[in-house]
């Protein structure tokens, strides 16, 4: 398999980009071009409240589509649909702020070829990885999201956000129709859903140009979304699931146990279990009450993306 003769779809989401998302489309065509790849450019404007659709539509290209709707619905709604319009044999997307260079490509086909992988990721992680700037508070974020995966999901991939992927379209059209996560964690379903599915996934090294100071589009409100999004991905996928549920039946039982304790005591023996105290038997029924509350919302996060 050759990338120039097999084909690439190149799929480009893109919210409030005006004055950006044209030159991104040339870009990436020319650079495409000029190493002589087959491939097609697929722009998602998601429903963005400036110039993106009109700038992106200004001129016409024979190898490059435009779609989106007027609503915005995330990144992860976006490529999901732009997966919709691919023809190609291979696929991947791009941010329409370029941030990581289209022409790392190359690296990936090369690591699909060299492992025979299904998906390559772009890694910040990886060794060979040149990361000019990247803001400690990310470095740190990423860090503590990267735990918080391989708890929840068992995912052994080192760096699942850098947004950089190049997969197979028969992956990508068995896997992202079932995906439900519309905003944030994205990445994070596709990926968990390759594991299940048992597809190759390997981590290739990137050439990262974070040009967006601190935080960057990433506030507290969003740290927090990825976090929920994720925790209804691992309960969609059991992993919480179950064992909230083992968890919380058995919290059920016990507490019951205890507060027929409390009864009996208090109304037909006062003197059974003379070790332990009404305060006491109170204290445990009052725990136990918690965290039946606490861990129901667990059920509802992992419908929440279903509608």
């Amino acid at each position: 398999m050759e990338i120039k003769t097999e084909g690439l779809s190149v799929i480009i989401p893109a919210y409030n980009e005006e004055g950006r998302v044209l030159k991104t489309i040339k870009h990436v065509r020319d650079l495409f071009n000029k190493i002589g790849i087959d491939h097609e450019i697929i722009v998602v404007d998601d429903g963005s409240t400036d110039g993106t659709f009109n700038e992106a539509t200004s001129e016409r290209f024979d190898n490059v589509k435009i779609v989106g709707s007027k609503q915005n619905r995330g990144k992860g709604y976006a490529i999901k649909y732009g997966i919709t319009f691919i023809t190609k044999d291979l696929v991947t997307f791009l941010d329409a702020d370029m941030e990581l260079d289209p022409g790392q490509i190359s690296i990936l086909f090369e690591y699909m070829l060299k492992n025979d992988a299904d998906i390559v990721v772009g890694s910040k992680r990886h060794p060979f990885s040149a990361i000019e700037y990247y803001p400690l508070i990310r470095r740190f974020l990423s860090q503590m999201y990267n735990i918080v995966l391989r708890l929840l999901l068992q995912l052994k991939i080192r760096d699942t956000q850098a947004g950089f992927k190049l997969m197979r379209r028969e992956t990508v059209q068995k896997i992202f129709p079932m995906m439900r996560v519309k905003r944030y964690a994205f990445d994070v379903e596709f990926l968990a859903y390759a594991t299940r599915f048992g597809y190759k996934i390997v981590e290739a090294p990137i050439i990262l140009k974070f040009t967006r100071k601190g935080f960057g589009r990433i506030n507290f409100k969003t740290v927090l979304n990825i976090f929920l999004d994720t925790v209804a991905v691992a309960s969609r996928f059991g992993v919480l699931q179950y064992y909230t549920k083992m968890f919380r039946d058995s919290t059920i039982m016990l507490t019951a146990f205890v507060a027929g304790m409390y009864l009996f005591k208090q109304l037909i023996n006062p003197y059974i279990f003379p070790g332990i105290e009404s305060r006491g038997l109170i204290a445990l029924f009052i725990i136990g009450f918690i965290i039946i509350i606490v861990t129901l919302p667990y059920e509802s996060l992992a419908k929440k993306f279903e509608k």
